[in-house]
Formats: structure tokens, sequence, C-alpha cells
């Protein structure tokens, strides 16, 4: 799964993902460097509005049109590769609501019970890269809509695989164009999309347990740590289960 991740500046926003003039500028009334994007908080995304790639603000957890809850969308942060052009939550949206998630590193647990390491992977030197992503809307009891998104994960590649067995889909700078393009794409074609992304210069790096609480978002959640004691106890200590859900 991917539930933390960090997009902790504006450079070179515009330049990596061909952003339509003036962005992100235009949303520097909500812009912060986050260093611990949860479930449920708002975070940009990019999608392509007539013909150009604009960056917009939406809830990460996909709540479908037909959901009786916005809370559903907390069991939906991510979106599994295998099952998205199958499975009713996300298959109308991976035809036509094809999104990038921009980021710069995400978070994963390794072991287990209290002693549980929080990783921070990301790449070195870091700089903005894109999770492939679906968006959706949801119209509330009163009327008003509300954007969505979730984070696609597939296998993890070599340097995830000992620390989780899944990971967010970190699209090739290659495939932002296809995957943000406008209607279905061939099963073929999705499943080169969405392949295993490469290590290459991404590294992992221990860093302190405080992550594991969303009210922590500050610099010193991907400051590196030593490395936790292994503990096989139970899962009690897991940040992720205190607060994801």
């Amino acid at each position: 799964m991917c539930g933390r991740y960090t997009l902790t500046s504006q450079d070179g926003l515009v330049l990596a993902f061909e952003l339509a003039s003036g962005e992100p500028a235009e949303a520097s009334a909500w812009w912060r460097p986050r260093f611990n994007i949860a479930p449920t908080q708002p975070a940009p995304v990019i999608l392509l509005r007539d013909g150009v790639r604009v960056l917009e603000l939406m809830r990460w957890g996909l709540v479908p049109p037909w959901s009786a809850s916005l809370a559903d969308g907390a069991r939906m942060i991510n979106a599994r590769s295998e099952g998205i052009a199958t499975k009713p939550a996300f298959r109308d949206a991976v035809k036509a609501r094809r999104c990038l998630v921009p980021a710069d590193g995400f978070f994963e647990w390794r072991g287990a019970g209290k002693a549980k390491q929080p990783i921070y992977l990301h790449p070195v030197p870091r700089r903005p890269v894109a999770f492939a992503g679906l968006w959706e809307r949801w119209r509330a009891p009163d009327a008003t809509w509300v954007t969505t998104f979730t984070i696609i994960t597939g296998p993890p590649n070599d340097l995830v695989a000992p620390i989780h067995d899944r990971m967010p889909v970190v699209l090739d700078p290659a495939a932002y164009a296809p995957w943000l393009a406008p209607g279905p794409l061939a099963p073929e074609a999705l499943a080169a999309l969405l392949a295993v992304p490469p290590v290459g210069d991404w590294q992992a790096t221990p860093v302190d347990r405080r992550v594991g609480s969303p009210a922590h978002d500050d610099p010193g959640c991907v400051e590196p740590v030593a490395d936790a004691p292994r503990d096989d106890g139970d899962d009690a200590g897991d940040p992720r289960q205190r607060s994801l859900f």
C-alpha cells in the first residue's frame, strides 16, 4: 500500500509536468511543503483540462459517485493495478479520469510489533515524480461536489520488496502524456504504463516513528535516524493501523 507520501517543494513542478502557465503559482493560497501527506487530507493532483495540464487540490481517498458517504474514501486510498479495469470503484475512472499525483517520496513500515520502523523511499537528489492516480467526483447530500483521488499500487521493485509487497506506481516521464490522454486504454497499453518501476537513483532511509501520526508534518519526518531493532510481537504499534482508518 501507499499510506503516506511527501511533496516538499514547488520547485521544478511546472517544468517536470509541463503545467499550464501560472501553475502552481495560482495555487499559492493553499500551497505549503508537505512532509507527511495522509489519507483524507487534501493534496495536489495533475489532470488534463481542455487539453492542458493543470494542478488541482483533491481529497485523498477515492469516493465513487454511487457511494453513500464520503467516509468510503478512507478504504480506497489505493487501487491495485491488477484490478482497476474491472473493480466497480475504479473501472469508470481508469477509462476517463486518470491523473498524476506529484510527490517526491513515500513511506512504508518494515518489521512487526512496536518496533516497526518507518522507511522513507525517495529519489536522490529529491525531485518531483508522479504516481499513477485516478480521480472521481462525488455529490454530497447538500448537493456540493467533492473531488477525490486514489494512488495506484503494483508489485514492488527490488528496493521496496524487502520492506513491503506493494508500492505506488511511479510513472516514467514518457508515460505522463499517454496516461493523461482522454479515453480508454487498451489492456496491453495499460499494463505497459503500470509496469514495475526501476530502482534507478532511489534509496530507502529509516526515519523517526513520529511520521506515523498525521499530526506531524514537518522536515523532521524525513530526517534519517538509526534503524530500530526488530520486534516480532503483535502489530499494536503499527502507526498505519492507528492513523489511517
